[in-house]
């Protein structure tokens, strides 16, 4: 039976909303930039030689499927899983060899059928540590016996200088597209709100779109003990990036 076909559950509660956004998404391609030139050459070392070359992978959070497209032209079986439809549209036309799974990976059981699972920035935004391991305890339900767990999370323990930041921005545009992203930083909460405004020509017409984001930044002792209570194994990380607080990490089924 096609994963696609897998009823999906009623999603949790204040998920991100990129809908809104979907275009500029997929305009901005600095995004596929970075895919290429930083994250593919470090799963080609952490986790590319441990699978064989047609492993099935399962992208969580996949967005406009540019990870998706990249690791199915080296070869392995893709499948990406989002909960915006509006992103999906562009997946499935950047990787229209894969499959995708419209849904939220907190309320949504899959087969043991992947022997990889990789997620880029999907858990910055989640929110609690009950999520979190509703989270872990998905993935390695999904995972093949033996399967590696890829991620990226933000740790409290590398966001000291960006944190002091308390405010920044980042400001895409192109003939078209505008894209503006307000980052306010709440210390009590370890949270950040990122206020979205998206700016796109429609029929000679700009449209402006609106959304707000949270993101949270995590306790290394908090997601190692969730990936530990779950059970996995050779629990690993290092730091993505000089600056950025952004942690990798790798684990086993």
């Amino acid at each position: 039976m096609s994963l696609a076909s897998n009823p999906v559950m009623s999603l949790a509660s204040n998920p991100p909303n990129y809908d809104p956004i979907a275009r500029l998404q997929n305009e901005f391609k600095n995004k596929s930039q970075f895919i290429v030139e930083d994250v593919i050459p470090c799963l080609e070392q952490i986790l590319f030689p441990y699978l064989s070359k047609e492993a099935r992978i399962l992208d969580l959070g996949c967005g406009c499927g540019d990870l998706v497209q990249q690791l199915h032209l080296k070869g392995y079986q893709m499948t990406g899983l989002d909960a915006s439809e509006g992103l999906l549209r562009y997946a499935r036309t950047n990787a229209p060899e894969s499959e995708f799974i419209f849904g939220d990976i907190r309320n949504l059981e899959l087969p043991s059928s992947f022997n990889a699972i990789v997620s880029m920035d999907l858990l910055l935004f989640i929110l609690n540590n009950e999520d979190l391991t509703t989270v872990f305890r998905n993935a390695y339900a999904a995972l093949q016996d033996n399967g590696l767990f890829v991620f990226t999370i933000t740790l409290v323990e590398l966001m000291y200088k960006l944190a002091q930041e308390r405010y920044f921005n980042h400001i895409y545009v192109n003939d078209e597209c505008a894209f503006l992203e307000l980052f306010y930083y709440k210390p009590e909460e370890r949270m950040w709100e990122i206020k979205v405004t998206g700016f796109e020509l429609v029929d000679k017409t700009w449209k402006r779109s609106d959304t707000t984001w949270l993101r949270k930044d995590h306790l290394l002792s908090d997601v190692q003990s969730a990936l530990e209570n779950v059970g996995f194994t050779e629990i690993s990380h290092f730091e993505l990036g000089e600056g950025t607080g952004s942690a990798c990490f790798v684990c086993r089924k």
